[in-house]
């Protein structure tokens, strides 16, 4: 064999006839342009456990491997502690229609997870969009802010249960998932991943069809879903299109996701989205942006996804709003406690004489509007300065008494422009005599 695996030999079931050796390809799955599909599929009777499914647009067979035009693909080898962490479908199954597949999914995602429903329907777009991330023209870059790592945790093992190729990772950085197996367009799970600048570079900007990175010198493509669970909000940080949710700290008892309701959750859901995947994905790769003003967007992504319904054009079109949706809805709001930190320090920068803040200070301040807001989770000092640093006010030892921000001219008037970013209610009452209130309203105006 080459580098890559690849090896010549004598096949043993072919679909031509004419060819005499066959070249020995390993996948994690195929598209062919006659529309013929090959997925990697669990298959007991296999010693790695592993076999494909391929699918000729009217029905599916399962084999170790398969001879397609004159190759014969197997399936990928892969580490055993990888292979345990995948949740695969064996076989493919009837879905009913994609809106009933779509409700069931949003039902589970209420049973399990605390999320308002525009958030469950949101999460349940990306299910989807996950099973045709390497068919889709933009990458599925997902970010869920959850302050409690407990809360965006259940989030993660859910989607592990549904998402194709699902990798659930804690703390990856960039060398972490270079590590990873290189032709597995695997949908990333990673809670709380490293914060490094080429973490997020990797993160965020992979997952482009036609498009690869260098590695040890060869060319991989990797086109899987991302999703990533952070405890402040990635806002501006980020280099490419990306689909933010809030996950707000949970407020009710919810039923346990431990292991054993994890794999009947993956039996019941991942033959049906396989089944979707194996209809929908030729209608996914033909489709072509019109759009020029959207393109690397997830406008872009959006309009992917409707094209894929033409079957289901009311659900393609719920699923595009979804994925586009703008983080100026009043929900998102409620659940970002950036507003309410900017809220607490555009008050404190009007009290007269007030020269610098402490980190402890704003920490209570924003603990009781959070408390007065029907909010439960207290934030610790330490999140409070990431989220101070998020919105780009950065904290600096104030003497013995702690970190903290000087309002000085420039820091007051950072204060007010995030004020008018994040729509604070605040923003629109200006202070008498503030000259920083006064030009924020003449800038607006």
């Amino acid at each position: 064999p080459d580098e890559e695996g690849i090896v010549s030999r004598k096949p043993q079931n072919t679909d031509d006839a004419a060819t005499s050796t066959s070249i020995i390809i390993p996948t994690g799955g195929e598209i062919f342009d006659d529309g013929t599909i090959l997925e990697l599929v669990d298959d007991p009777r296999q010693r790695s456990g592993l076999g494909l499914l391929k699918w000729n647009g009217c029905k599916s067979v399962l084999s170790p491997e398969v001879a397609h035009q004159g190759r014969t693909y197997v399936p990928l080898t892969l580490d055993p502690t990888v292979r345990r962490a995948l949740r695969l479908a064996s076989h493919a199954s009837s879905f009913g229609s994609p809106e009933t597949l779509f409700q069931e999914l949003v039902a589970l995602a209420g049973e399990y997870t605390d999320l308002a429903e525009p958030f469950r329907q949101q999460l349940v777009a990306i299910v989807f969009a996950s099973w045709l991330a390497d068919c889709l023209p933009t990458p599925i870059n997902v970010s869920l802010w959850s302050p409690a790592a407990a809360d965006g945790a259940r989030v993660l093992l859910l989607l592990s249960c549904l998402c194709r190729l699902a990798l659930a990772l804690a703390g990856a950085d960039a060398a972490d998932l270079k590590a990873l197996p290189d032709q597995l367009p695997a949908t990333l799970l990673v809670l709380r991943p490293a914060s490094s600048r080429r973490t997020r570079e990797l993160l965020t900007t992979s997952g482009w069809r036609g498009f690869h990175s260098g590695r040890s010198g060869r060319l991989v493509e990797t086109l899987g879903a991302r999703v990533f669970s952070t405890d402040v909000p990635v806002g501006n940080r980020t280099l490419g299109p990306i689909i933010e949710i809030p996950v707000a700290p949970t407020r009710r008892p919810l039923p346990t996701l431990d292991a054993k309701r994890q794999r009947a959750i993956a039996e019941e859901f991942q033959p049906k989205l396989l089944q979707y995947r194996l209809t929908h994905c030729g209608t996914a790769r033909t489709t072509k942006s019109t759009d020029v003003s959207s393109a690397g967007s997830t406008s872009e992504l959006a309009s992917g996804l409707r094209a894929c319904f033409s079957d289901a054009p009311r659900l393609g079109e719920r699923l595009g709003v979804l994925i586009e949706a703008e983080q100026s809805l009043d929900d998102v709001r409620r659940d970002d406690p950036r507003v309410v930190l900017v809220e607490v320090l555009l008050a404190r920068c009007h009290e007269k004489g007030r020269a610098k803040l402490y980190v402890t200070e704003i920490a209570a301040d924003l603990n009781a509007a959070l408390l007065a807001g029907g909010g439960t989770l207290t934030l610790s000092a330490r999140l409070v300065g990431s989220l101070l640093k998020s919105v780009g006010l950065p904290t600096h030892r104030l003497g013995q008494s702690g970190r903290g921000i000087k309002l000085d001219l420039a820091t007051r008037r950072a204060i007010h422009r995030l004020a008018g970013l994040y729509d604070v209610p605040s923003d629109r009452r200006p202070f008498r005599d503030c000259a920083e209130c006064a030009h924020a309203q003449d800038a607006e105006a």
